[in-house]
């Protein structure tokens, strides 16, 4: 393949970053708030003093904002160091205070880690039998499947919303509907498709969201709990978070959460979606040889995931990385593996094509530009043109 464009040189700032499904460059306007937050309201949100009082304040002004994109009530969001305590506080909490001697979860294949090493735990230490549901071809569960799998004593489902690798979309709100049915409670973690795909709480009782896949913070992330849920805490202290979650708050990143939700306009979603079906137009004239795995409808509109005859996603992504792209193989807390995504091997894919992998994702900084440079960038990647 040729392209009438350079070979691309970037060092330094210069560098484009597009591995936005791990992680997202914090919006510059919502840095400047967690500067002042950080500033002026140092006091400890829960003391009664009135420094106390308004740094409290900031926190509940941060979960309006937030609350209200979910269509929720406030005091059904429980703050997080992020979106791994959340699901580890979903999966176990709910587990934990189910008093039936018998206990049984179901969860997807193609679920974050931080689902399914939790899922594993509570297996292996004989406090839940565990189903794990495959995918199709295209990253999807069946919500025929998750009906078959449910039984008298199933205690939870937990099917994430968007994949974090390939980007499709969940019925969660059909599985929401026959859990409801059942008796049986639904979690779903919607770190990757929060802002980015049509979300609601009324889909599942418990919904996990981060911070650091919006624009915002890292180290900050909420789980909904709808009101009448039991969950038996992961921390036990000061009783924050209506004693769900004790420690003293992270009011600064809490602020700063809610200001990246605010900026995250229901346009940025627009646009983002368009850039990838341009990207993905292009780049299958440009690479006919090219295969991309998961929904053919884009999924939740941020994620590529592409692969190449002959080349391994790690491969692809050194080499990309050394002409300025960041990109990843796989989802980040998977890709220092030697392994291929355990997301490629569910959707029924051998070894040796997953190993192809490669994920290109998108935010609110990427721009076409960028993306036309990608598209330079991988056909010198592919003839070997690298520094």
């Amino acid at each position: 393949m040729t392209l009438s464009a350079p070979l691309p040189t970037r060092a330094g700032a210069d560098r484009v970053f597009l591995d936005c499904a791990a992680s997202t460059p914090i919006d510059p306007e919502v840095a400047q708030e967690m500067l002042r937050v950080q500033a002026a309201l140092f006091a400890n949100a829960a003391s009664i003093h009135r420094a106390g009082v308004r740094a409290a304040r900031e926190v509940e002004r941060a979960r309006g904002i937030i609350a209200e994109r979910l269509g929720c009530e406030p005091g059904e969001l429980i703050f997080t160091s992020g979106g791994t305590e959340a699901n580890n506080l979903a999966l176990k909490g709910v587990i934990d205070a189910d008093p039936r001697p018998v206990k049984h979860l179901i969860v997807a294949a193609i679920e974050h880690p931080s689902v399914l090493e939790v899922a594993d735990w509570l297996e292996a230490r004989g406090l839940a039998a565990v189903t794990r549901l495959p995918a199709d071809e295209r990253g999807r569960i069946a919500p025929g499947d998750v009906a078959r799998a449910l039984r008298p004593e199933t205690v939870l489902v937990s099917v994430m919303h968007a994949n974090n690798e390939v980007g499709t979309i969940q019925p969660i709100a059909e599985i929401g509907a026959l859990c409801r049915e059942r008796g049986v409670l639904f979690h779903s973690d919607a770190c990757q498709s929060f802002l980015k795909a049509p979300l609601s709480s009324d889909w599942a009782d418990l919904l996990t969201l981060n911070a650091h896949k919006v624009h915002g913070p890292k180290g900050v992330g909420a789980l909904f709990v709808r009101d009448g849920v039991r969950l038996t805490p992961l921390l036990h202290g000061g009783g924050q978070e209506a004693g769900l979650r004790s420690g003293t708050m992270n009011v600064a990143g809490i602020a700063g959460f809610g200001a990246a939700v605010a900026r995250f306009t229901p346009d940025e979603s627009a646009r983002i979606r368009s850039l990838r079906g341009e990207f993905v137009s292009r780049l299958r004239d440009a690479l006919p040889e090219v295969t991309l795995n998961g929904p053919a409808d884009g999924g939740a509109g941020n994620i590529i995931n592409l692969a190449l005859p002959d080349r391994t996603g790690k491969e692809l992504a050194r080499a990309l990385d050394r002409l300025g792209y960041q990109v990843s193989p796989s989802s980040a807390c998977h890709s220092t593996k030697l392994t291929p995504s355990h997301v490629l091997l569910a959707m029924g894919q051998t070894p040796e094509r997953a190993d192809r992998a490669l994920r290109v994702s998108l935010g609110r900084t990427t721009t076409a530009a960028e993306l036309d440079g990608l598209l330079v960038a991988l056909a010198a990647a592919l003839a070997g043109e690298t520094p």
